[in-house]
């Protein structure tokens, strides 16, 4: 025991294995996973692994010869509860359907939904028309997780103890999750080793040593629960270091904290690499190692200042993450934590456990997350102290590390410290400004219209995409991903916190839609609609909007070194009454279509000497109701930007556009197939995401 003991305290084990660890990760991500399916199948069989319920969608993960995502949509109420009592976790289904591969807007700093599948080994998702159940679970493990899930009820509650113990935080609607993340305290709600070390107190009855009989009881019971959970990364790394930390203290093995904190990663790596590329689990695993390590040998200077410690350092270390992952920070959270650690893992946590066990409590627990969520919603609607800063290379946020471990762990001085991290945050916050760029962005939306422009530190959006909405019963209905969301992130990245213009060429959903989205996130100036009478969508959005003007022919204006000019004629069909925007900049000349047909496209070339433009917006998505031959020959772009949804059902673009587009010689950017599409006028480059 005693040359274990000694081997165990070996420096060279630990990082020897980390550094494997590392090795295994980087040649496992690099692999190039390929499908089992052939993408032809129309019928698959497979246990289920996940079920999920939003209104009259249900979406499931099937375990088959591959991981597959099954969506399927009920029509009736009586055929959603029905399915709701018959399926379990564990059910052996036969789905009837389409397989699709999952697709997502390709913009620069966007999410991108196939590549998070992709960490899951997913390739495919299937669109269901019909299923059945073959056969009921038999399985112990499914067992127990259907008999957790079905003690949970999904009312607020049920949302908070799923979160700590599923870590399923897909009951939190996208407000609360925004204002969480706004105020800094997202992490709260990843399964932490405060919150295990509750739970083991529980057994171990505070305890100050754990004895080996108590150990294998915990062992038991993090296994067990590692087993009965869904794969949760956050939730991993806190058990895998409560059980690796707990066998350290039970045996006396005085292996230091941050050899111990090396074996726990190499453990995580090896069970899953692509935990790395999990959010949750890069908050959760830089502010517990930092934490760790940092108070370890610190003598405590009272509750008050303790915490207020742990604020300020869990702070500084998810600084970058939250800038590389959303452009913003807000310094205020050191303030907001000392509050909300607290009340989260004195009071909301600890009634979650009594919760679960006595649910006749819930009103108790209900009655503090009212409170809480209540705080949060009117902190985050104050909207301060948040700071917007671009996204940069990421080696800029491996200098942010270097510096803040320089100050925790070298020692530098407070001052020096303090002095170079708001240089660092000056110069992060100044550079696009100091260096701005003459730019046209053409946002991948989708089945719809974006393009950004910035000169000089001034900025327009023209049209904001967006998606149609129908009318549903109360049952079918829920939340829904916002497109608007996802532009307003990747406005983030650029440093964009305000636009002096908002152009919206006319009122049809795939050109409007986000508009109000954009609005209530961003600063906007001045919003411009066509001569046309306003829609129903239009109505709200001039409502709302600050400043508006209805542009009409002839009307012009500047944006930096672009000069705009309006040259559409008015008419009633929303389409032939898009704007359609002349723009030049230097020796650059552009053309932004909207959905105007032919018809309009007759009116510019009887009434405008327009030729040899620079860059096409092509009209209504490459549609074969606009870019007639004559237009395009008379206009002779060298770029054409087709914006349009992959596999939409208008089969935008049509092929005879293409072929007329080719045949004229112009350079055809297509979103569907180049994602985001950049011009950098100012160093004339053109950047694409693919």
């Amino acid at each position: 025991m005693i040359k274990l003991r000694k081997v165990l305290l070996l420096r060279s084990i630990y990082i020897t294995l980390f550094i494997i660890s590392l090795i295994y990760l980087v040649i496992y991500i690099n692999i190039d996973f390929t499908s089992k399916f052939e993408g032809s199948e129309s019928n698959v069989t497979g246990k289920v692994e996940s079920i999920k319920y939003q209104g009259n969608k249900m979406t499931l993960t099937l375990k088959t010869k591959e991981k597959l995502i099954a969506t399927y949509y009920f029509d009736t109420k009586e055929e959603l509860n029905k399915t709701k009592q018959e399926l379990s976790l564990g059910d052996t289904l036969t789905l009837e359907g389409e397989l699709t591969k999952p697709i997502s807007s390709l913009n620069f700093h966007g999410f991108s939904y196939p590549t998070y599948l992709e960490y899951q080994k997913i390739f495919y998702i299937m669109k269901v028309s019909r299923f059945y159940i073959e056969s009921k679970n038999s399985n112990i493990l499914y067992s127990i997780r259907n008999a957790i899930r079905s003690s949970i009820k999904t009312d607020k509650v049920g949302s908070y103890i799923r979160v700590f113990f599923l870590g399923d935080d897909t009951s939190f609607n996208t407000t609360l999750e925004e204002d969480f993340r706004n105020l800094g305290i997202s992490h709260l709600f990843a399964l932490s080793g405060t919150q295990i070390s509750f739970l083991i107190s529980l057994f171990t009855l505070r305890k100050k040593s754990i004895s080996f009989k108590n150990l294998l009881f915990i062992i038991c019971v993090l296994l067990s629960y590692y087993l009965i959970i869904e794969d949760c990364a956050a939730i991993d790394r806190a058990l895998i270091f409560s059980l690796v930390f707990s066998i350290n203290k039970t045996f006396n093995l005085n292996i230091l904290p941050s050899f111990l904190i090396l074996l726990s990663l190499s453990i995580l790596f090896f069970i899953n690499p692509y935990y790395i590329f999990d959010v949750g689990f890069q908050y959760s695993t830089i502010i517990s190692c930092t934490l760790i390590l940092y108070m370890n040998n610190k003598k405590s200077k009272g509750k008050i200042i303790d915490l207020l410690e742990v604020s300020w350092v869990s702070f500084l270390v998810s600084l970058p993450i939250s800038l590389y992952h959303f452009s913003y920070i807000n310094p205020l959270s050191i303030i907001y934590n000392l509050f909300y650690v607290p009340f989260i893992n004195v009071i909301i946590f600890p009634l979650s456990v009594i919760c679960f066990f006595i649910p006749h409590l819930s009103f108790i627990l209900e009655f503090f997350i009212t409170i809480f969520e209540g705080s949060v919603s009117f902190l985050s609607h104050l909207n301060i102290g948040y700071i917007t800063l671009a996204r940069f290379n990421i080696v800029y946020y491996l200098l942010y590390y270097i510096l803040i471990f320089s100050y925790l762990f070298v020692k530098i001085k407070r001052k020096i410290f303090l002095f170079l991290i708001l240089l660092m945050i000056v110069i992060h916050y100044s550079y696009p400004k100091v260096f701005p760029k003459d730019a046209l962005y053409m946002i991948d939306v989708g089945q719809g219209d974006s393009f950004l422009i910035t000169s000089n530190n001034k900025t327009m959006l023209i049209d904001t995409g967006g998606v149609m909405t129908y009318y549903q019963e109360q049952w079918m209905q829920y939340e829904k991903s916002s497109g608007g969301k996802y532009l307003v992130t990747f406005l983030k990245s650029l440093g964009i916190t305000n636009l002096d213009y908002l152009v919206l060429t006319h009122g049809d959903y795939d050109h409007a839609g986000e508009a109000l989205t954009i609005m209530d996130e961003i600063d906007v100036g001045t919003v411009f609609f066509n001569g046309n009478l306003l829609n129903e969508l239009e109505k709200k959005i001039w409502n709302n909007s600050l400043s508006h003007y209805k542009l009409r022919e002839g009307d012009s204006f500047s944006l930096g070194n672009f000069n705009f000019l309006v040259i559409s004629n008015t008419y009633p069909d929303e389409n032939d009454g898009s704007l359609v925007l002349y723009s030049t900049i230097n020796d650059k000349s552009l053309l932004f279509m909207g959905d105007a047909s032919i018809k309009s496209e007759e009116y510019i070339l009887d009434n405008y000497d327009i030729r040899d433009i620079t860059i096409l917006k092509v009209g209504h998505h490459g549609s074969r109701t606009s870019s007639s031959e004559e237009f395009i020959d008379s206009v002779n772009p060298t770029y054409a930007l087709i914006s349009a949804g992959v596999d939409n059902k208008f089969n935008h673009p049509h092929k005879e556009v293409i072929e007329r587009l080719e045949e004229n010689g112009s350079i055809i950017y297509n979103t569907q197939i180049n994602g985001m599409v950049m011009f950098d006028f100012t160093n004339n480059k053109i950047k694409t995401y693919t």
